[in-house]
């Protein structure tokens, strides 16, 4: 590897890419050919014992809705691990779990595992069903119908309100439901024999009852051998725990129904916050954090300093919510002027009435926006020019003229008084406060598993049943702008795309189908022709899951750029590859090359990989650098985290750029870095 000298090759961590050092030589060409080369660590960023240290915050919606989805979140966490280990040497993580109830739970670190899931997560499928039959034709006997007047059992993204439920007589009934259908496939008695009254220790479905009228197929929390107090945080001696952390208590009570996810991931990070004692224990200083959300509803986190028309006060504890200190009873400036009187009212918190609907309340931007609770025009105007998108100009105001996000004034230009127009925490302060945490805010990492759209193919089974969730009303009204954007796309495309819009090729059509699918859901939440029917609208629906539309996690990981990375609940094969998503991301963003120096003008820097077949033969590709986030097969960033070559006094020297990749490497393969001259032109 060069001549007239040794070299050092960096072998920092066993499953480290090694890096290849090409030397320089003696030799008689021109200088402007001269093969300049350095020692370049391939490195996954360690702290001061030599380890990558991980503290991972996963916010869990513990909603009824959410039961199945952290079961199988549970199920599927060790692989997550595994992949991590495969490729990241010596990981040393932290983990800590908290839900998205930010009014009675506040952030505090969940260490009760769920010992029961109450009737709500009986097992059901949404289906447009008006009686029992249409049920058991669909799904076979034993299935009753939930039904909603015909006239009210589609949403105007043709979502369905009404659903089937399993009822049972015993645990059999369950069991040849649900559990040995795919080993049994059609053979009936295969099932027979698996099932009896007392279905096999493989099958974890119990028929419960609760009331006479009352009975269903129901999965209780795999948490029988999980003690009743666990650590506020776990470790990696205690990660096979993850189950009991993760399957959290189900809650009912009003605070729990408005989710406010973001609010309550702050508040179990904040460093001066409620929970300072378990930050303090919690948080590493060299860690990477790992903020993960796992949710079937978008994130309502309530601007604290939004006070409420619909909660007149005297004292805190007239406030929902107080007990936590995330409301207080406070004068509010603007309704003590309206009302000519000093008022108080509760701040931080919200009427029920709007907990279905409150993911699409605009941001909280101070007394002007706090006005619109009272009076939709907010801004004098002399035409719709001078209004905001979504805003017209109506008696010399900019007032509410479509449905859509943001704010719930979208949906009717006589707003009653005091509904909490705008009210949401904006999302871009949760990205300052989380990346605050970090000196270095390179590592602060967000991921989301959250609903979102599926636009599939014409031909699959899904888009049969449920149209995508795009109904001919969205199709042809010009307020619902995405689905505009995807009629004239569809209209310039080919005959192939518009049939199979996801295949290789489509990727415009795909996109502009997705919006659309988003929008539908937007205006379907919001329609004004029928504001209460909406009570089951959902973007997505899949055998792995059904939920909202996750616009305010999705916003935030955007936020993030190449440190954040989102996964649909509904997804492909469920939940294992939206882990798959965040072990990547994690592992991405940790692997890395530190460059001691600028490529300057007339050099190119040649990035090979190296990589040894089974018969002993190596193999060599040059990567290409991408100049943006997925192209190419590497990036070239600055500043990046803890990138520095530090001089005899321990100063840092160097570029502080780093070589990131788009792929996972192959802890087998190396990574040879050159600085080369380019050839003169002739």
């Amino acid at each position: 590897m060069g001549t007239g000298r040794s070299s050092s090759i960096f072998w920092l961590l066993p499953s480290t890419a090694l890096l290849l050092l090409a030397l320089p030589a003696c030799q008689d060409v021109p200088v402007h050919d001269v093969l300049r080369s350095f020692e370049v660590e391939v490195s996954q960023v360690t702290g001061k014992q030599g380890k990558i240290e991980l503290d991972f915050l996963w916010v869990i919606d513990n909603s009824a809705s959410m039961c199945g989805e952290q079961y199988a979140l549970s199920k599927s966490f060790g692989e997550f691990v595994e992949k991590l280990e495969k490729y990241l040497a010596n990981i040393d993580i932290r983990l800590a779990v908290t839900t998205t109830d930010a009014l009675d739970n506040a952030g505090k670190f969940m260490n009760t595992p769920a010992k029961d899931y109450p009737p709500a997560a009986y097992e059901q499928v949404r289906h447009p069903c008006l009686g029992d039959e249409d049920c058991a034709k669909k799904l076979g006997t034993g299935w009753e119908c939930k039904a909603y007047p015909a006239d009210k059992m589609r949403n105007l993204n043709l979502s369905v309100n009404s659903y089937c439920i399993r009822r049972c007589g015993s645990a059999g009934d369950c069991c040849s439901e649900f559990c040995f259908a795919d080993e049994c496939g059609e053979d009936q008695t295969c099932l027979k024999q698996q099932c009896t009254d007392a279905p096999t220790v493989d099958c974890t479905f119990e028929c419960r009852h609760v009331g006479e009228d009352s009975n269903g197929c129901l999965r209780p929390p795999d948490t029988e051998d999980c003690p009743s107090s666990l650590p506020r945080f776990l470790t990696m001696n205690t990660l096979d725990r993850f189950k009991c952390n993760a399957q959290v208590p189900v809650e009912q009570d009003m605070n729990t129904n408005i989710e406010q996810g973001l609010r309550a991931a702050w508040l179990a990070l904040d460093p001066v916050g409620p929970n300072a004692e378990q930050v303090k224990s919690f948080l590493r200083d060299e860690a990477y954090l790992v903020v993960v959300f796992v949710a079937d509803e978008d994130d309502c986190s309530i601007d604290p300093a939004f006070g409420s028309p619909s909660y007149a006060c005297e004292e805190d504890k007239d406030c929902p919510g107080w007990e936590s200190g995330q409301v207080a009873c406070k004068v509010d400036v603007y309704y003590s002027k309206l009302m000519g009187k000093e008022m108080k009212l509760c701040h931080g918190v919200i009427k029920k009435d709007y907990f279905n609907s409150c993911s699409l309340l605009g941001e909280y931007q101070g007394q002007a926006h706090h006005r619109a609770a009272y009076d939709p025009g907010v801004q004098e105007c002399t035409s719709g020019e001078e209004c905001s998108y979504g805003w017209a100009c109506n008696s010399h105001k900019c007032r509410p003229d479509m449905f859509g996000l943001p704010g719930y004034a979208s949906y009717s230009k006589d707003a009653p008084m005091g509904a909490p127009l705008h009210s949401l925490a904006p999302v871009a302060e949760f990205y300052s406060k989380l990346r605050s945490l970090k000196s270095d805010p390179g590592r602060v990492l967000v991921a989301a598993i959250v609903g979102d759209g599926m636009p599939m193919g014409e031909g699959s089974k899904a888009e049969k049943e449920e149209a995508s969730l795009i109904s001919s009303a969205c199709l042809d009204d010009d307020k619902v702008l995405g689905c505009q954007v995807y009629k004239a796309a569809q209209a310039q495309a080919s005959a192939e795309c518009r049939k199979e819009p996801s295949k290789e090729g489509c990727e415009a059509l795909h996109e502009a189908k997705l919006a659309c699918i988003r929008d539908c859901y937007v205006a379907s939440k919001g329609n004004p022709k029928q504001p209460t029917v909406a009570k089951s609208t959902y973007v997505c629906q899949s055998e792995f899951g059904t939920a909202d539309y996750g616009a305010r996690y999705l916003k935030l990981v955007e936020m993030f750029g190449p440190n954040g990375r989102s996964a649909n609940l509904c997804g492909g094969e469920g939940i294992v590859p939206a882990l798959e998503t965040i072990a990547e991301l994690i592992i991405r963003r940790v692997t890395k090359i530190c460059l001691p120096s600028e490529v300057k003008e007339g050099e190119a820097l040649v990035v090979l990989l190296h990589k040894t077949q089974p018969d002993g033969s190596v193999t060599t590709v040059q990567l290409e650098e991408g100049e943006t986030e997925g192209a190419g097969d590497f990036r070239i960033e600055a500043p990046t985290q803890a990138c520095c070559f530090p001089d005899d006094q321990g100063n840092c020297t160097g570029t502080l750029k780093a070589i990131t990749f788009n792929d996972i490497l192959d802890p087998e393969a190396s990574i040879e870095v050159r600085y080369e001259a380019q050839p003169s032109a002739p």
